[in-house]
């Protein structure tokens, strides 16, 4: 039996009475080790969803976040977990009181004017509530959940606990580093229960896009923000999911395909600061098809080299270029020696058959990069999330695009941000740079295949 702390005992038990009761305890319980079946994985996946439902905010952050990595997870659980739901019954009114006062050190009178008990909306961190500020300006005020810190810290602490015996006891777990994706997750809730981080990307992504006279970021009020309350500016508008289902809008859907793919490719593409989570209750339109753009909990950083690897492996996904993807593979991630490199060079090319059995400009981008992800899987390959969570913005960005309005694909959107991107590292100033320094200039090195993209 592995050593649990005292003050433990009664969460870990109810944990574990949790699972067992959706039949996971063969991870956990010796001589009962049974194996999944493939077929059977979307029933488990489908458990283990209602169990993490079950067991409060940390379980469903951790299943939230593991449905974002399709390279450790097989897809049949990996679509369960993406269903899992954030609503939770608000909390009441004096409790938000509480939190706030404590948090920003004053009356909640002396700061806002009015301050609605009823919430906007509800999640299992916190709940955000209408508010009118003293001169007038409206905002929203997104509170946590108190002792919500320590709720969840007790429960990473026994995830480690979880972790070690599945390591132990199940094949998967000896063949992923799943103490790794532990600690990514940790890092990722961690980052989410300080609010000052979440307005700090909202800031972040302000700053790309203040160029962008189409989309909106909220405004963030520092001297009222604090790790336990986020407030920020008020945005009215209609969530992109109402426009999606309606039969008749009098916006000009066209238009708001083209601006929000555009302006989530270039926080990829070419900033390196994206947002996370942009399905269509992340999104509200606004008159004259403006764009806000809401939740930064989850907000993706990449590198310029990372940047790089994502521009050139959807151009050799595009192109069915497998040796530029082999070779890309092996500069975004860790290959194991044990790799069968045959058969993952056929996995790609079934791929790429399968994707290039339609029009280029049919092209599925974010379609093809998870499927591209579920074949790492298989492989037991492993990439830094970042290029996870890309994969998963454009997956979600390119089912909204569909829903709006299928003349738009996200690879047509994707081949200006790619060229600018070349232009950029490889464009004719580089060039007369080298030639002016005497520097013998390699034109081979050229990114020539690139610029089909």
């Amino acid at each position: 039996m592995f050593e649990i702390p005292a003050r433990h005992f009664a969460r870990y038990f109810e944990i574990l009475s949790v699972l067992i009761r959706h039949g996971f305890g063969s991870m956990f319980i010796s001589g009962n080790l049974l194996s999944m079946q493939e077929e059977n994985l979307s029933i488990v996946g489908a458990h283990l969803r209602i169990a993490l439902a079950e067991l409060g905010p940390a379980f469903i952050k951790m299943g939230q976040l593991a449905s974002t990595r399709s390279d450790f997870l097989p897809q049949p659980i990996v679509q369960e977990l993406a269903k899992l739901q954030d609503q939770v019954r608000p909390l009441a009114f004096k409790e938000i009181r509480r939190v706030v006062e404590e948090s920003l050190q004053t009356r909640l009178e002396s700061v806002y004017r009015e301050f609605d008990p009823v919430p906007l909306a509800a999640a299992s961190i916190g709940q955000v509530h209408y508010a009118i500020l003293h001169n007038g300006e409206r905002v929203a005020v997104k509170v946590q959940r108190p002792q919500l810190r320590e709720i969840v810290k007790t429960d990473l602490e026994i995830f480690e606990i979880l972790v070690s015996q599945v390591e132990q006891r199940t094949q998967w777990g000896k063949r992923y580093p799943i103490r790794m994706l532990l600690k990514e997750f940790s890092d990722t809730i961690k980052g989410e229960l300080d609010f000052l981080n979440e307005g700090k990307n909202a800031e972040k992504l302000a700053k790309i896009g203040k160029r962008n006279s189409h989309i909106l970021i909220p405004k963030i009020y520092w001297e009222l923000s604090h790790p336990s309350v986020l407030t920020m500016e008020y945005i009215s508008g209609t969530p992109l999911h109402q426009i999606i289902d309606s039969q008749e809008t009098s916006y000009n859907i066209h238009k708001i395909a083209d601006r929000l793919s555009k302006a989530l490719l270039q926080q990829i593409l070419l900033e390196g600061c994206f947002h996370g989570d942009p399905h269509p209750g992340n999104v509200f339109i606004l008159p004259g098809e403006k764009i806000a753009l809401l939740d930064f909990g989850i907000t993706g950083h990449l590198t310029r080299t990372m940047r790089e690897q994502i521009l050139s492996l959807t151009s050799a996904l595009i192109r069915g270029d497998n040796v530029l993807i082999l070779e890309t593979i092996s500069k975004m991630g860790i290959v194991p020696e044990h790799v069968d490199r045959l058969a993952l060079q056929a996995d790609i090319s079934a791929l790429r058959h399968k994707h290039l059995k339609v029009p280029s400009r049919e092209f599925a981008m974010g379609e093809s990069i998870q499927d591209f992800f579920n074949i790492i899987f298989h492989h037991g390959i492993h990439i830094p999330s970042e290029f996870i969570l890309v994969g998963k913005s454009l997956l979600t960005l390119e089912g909204a695009l569909n829903a709006l309005d299928p003349t738009i694909r996200l690879v047509e959107q994707a081949k200006p941000f790619s060229r600018r991107f070349i232009w950029g590292k490889f464009g004719l100033k580089n060039l007369w740079e080298r030639i002016w320094s005497g520097r013998e200039t390699d034109t081979t090195k050229l990114p020539i295949k690139y610029n089909r993209i």
